[in-house]
């Protein structure tokens, strides 16, 4: 008898679903459940783009040039690395 995974317990194991690091029995249960629940594939590409939408966000960002000459300043002053 197979036995089907809940959402709660597909969401609980989502981001190492994604990662790719569970075990191939819980992976293919994962993959069952999507197959049949448009709101956890919903979680699942959520989940995949979360990364992209973080980089996107703070990737274009620069520190003010007040705050690079203080820590350009502040790192000129601690001692040498022996």
């Amino acid at each position: 008898m197979i036995r089907t995974l809940t959402c709660r317990q597909v969401i609980a194991v989502l981001m190492d679903y994604v990662d790719g690091t569970l075990a191939a029995s819980t992976r293919r249960g994962v993959e069952d459940h999507l197959k049949a629940c448009a709101p956890c594939r919903d979680f699942e590409r959520a989940y995949r783009a979360t990364p992209g939408v973080v980089r996107r966000s703070t990737g274009a960002r620069r520190a003010a040039t007040s705050l690079r000459q203080l820590c350009a300043r502040s790192l000129k002053r601690l001692p040498p690395r022996s």
